[in-house]
C-alpha cells in the first residue's frame, strides 16, 4: 500500500514499509530521549497527531483501561483532553470500546451517530465531528487506545484508518516497554522509601533504648504505643523522636 507522506509535496507517495520504518525510528528517538514515562506519552500523542493530520487537523489522546477504570495518559492538545475526559466520565465512547474490544472503532459523524448517546451529547457541544479509536496491544499491562479527534465529519477514510492502526501497532511495543520501565522505577522508589523509613524507625528505637535503658523490643513497643495514641504513622513518630534529640543538642 502507498500513502501520501504528511511532509511530502502533493502527489509524492511512499510505501507502507517506508512509513513504518520512519515511525519506528521516531518512536525509538522518543523512547530513548524522554526523561520519563509521562514525557514519552506526551511526545507520542503529539507525534501521532502530527503524522495523522493529512486531510484535516487531528487531535490525539492515549487512554489506558485497567481494572475496568479508564484514564487519559496523554493528549496532544486541550480539545483531545476535553473529549477524553467526557468519555471517561460517561463510561462509554468509541475509544473505550476500541480498548475494551481490542479493535478499531470509528464514529464518522458525532451529530448523527446513535451509539454512545451520553458521551456524544457532550461531544456535540465541542467542535469535534468525527472520532477514531484504535487499540494498543499491551499484554498484561492493561488495555489502551489511540484516540483521534477531527473537527471534520468523515475525516478518517480507509487509508487514514490503516495509517492509524499501523502507527498504533508500531507504538505498542514501545508503550509496553515504557510502561514496564515506569513500573520498575516506581517499585525501586517504593523500596528506597521503605528502606529509608526502616532506617528512621531503627534510629528512633536506638534513641529510646538509650534514654530508657530498655531492650530493642521494649523501645519498639513504646514507639508503637505513641503511634497508636496519637494516630500517626510509626515513621512520623520516629522522625519526631529524632528531631527532638537534634533540637535538644542545639540547646
Amino acid at each position: 500500500m502507498r500513502q501520501r507522506h504528511p511532509s511530502k509535496p502533493e502527489g509524492l507517495f511512499v510505501t507502507e514499509q517506508e512509513v513504518l520504518t520512519e515511525v519506528n525510528d521516531q518512536l525509538f528517538a522518543l523512547l530513548t530521549g524522554a526523561e520519563g514515562f509521562q514525557e514519552f506519552l506526551d511526545e507520542l500523542a503529539v507525534m501521532a497527531a502530527r503524522r495523522l493530520s493529512v486531510t484535516s487537523e487531528v487531535s490525539c489522546a492515549v487512554t489506558l483501561v485497567r481494572l475496568k477504570k479508564a484514564g487519559t495518559l496523554a493528549t496532544s492538545d486541550e480539545l483531545a483532553r476535553t473529549a477524553d475526559e467526557f468519555q471517561n466520565r460517561s463510561h462509554e465512547g468509541p475509544c473505550l470500546e476500541a480498548a475494551e474490544r481490542r479493535l478499531s472503532v470509528y464514529c464518522a459523524d458525532t451529530m448523527t451517530d446513535p451509539r454512545w448517546p451520553t458521551y456524544l451529547r457532550k461531544v456535540r457541544a465541542t467542535p469535534i465531528r468525527s472520532i477514531l479509536g484504535v487499540s494498543f496491544a499491551l499484554g498484561d499491562s492493561g488495555r489502551a487506545a489511540l484516540n483521534l479527534y477531527s473537527t471534520v465529519p468523515s475525516s478518517f477514510d480507509p487509508g487514514a484508518i490503516a495509517a492509524a492502526e499501523a502507527l498504533a501497532e508500531a507504538a505498542s511495543s514501545s508503550l509496553t516497554f515504557a510502561a514496564r520501565a515506569a513500573a520498575a522505577d516506581d517499585e525501586r522508589h517504593d523500596l528506597e522509601a521503605a528502606l529509608e523509613s526502616r532506617q528512621t524507625i531503627n534510629t528512633a528505637i536506638g534513641i529510646i533504648m538509650f534514654q530508657n535503658s530498655c531492650s530493642h523490643a521494649e523501645a519498639l513497643t513504646i514507639l508503637q504505643r505513641a503511634s497508636n495514641s496519637r494516630n500517626l504513622k510509626l515513621r512520623v513518630v520516629a522522625e519526631r523522636v529524632i528531631t527532638s534529640i537534634a533540637d535538644a543538642e542545639k540547646h
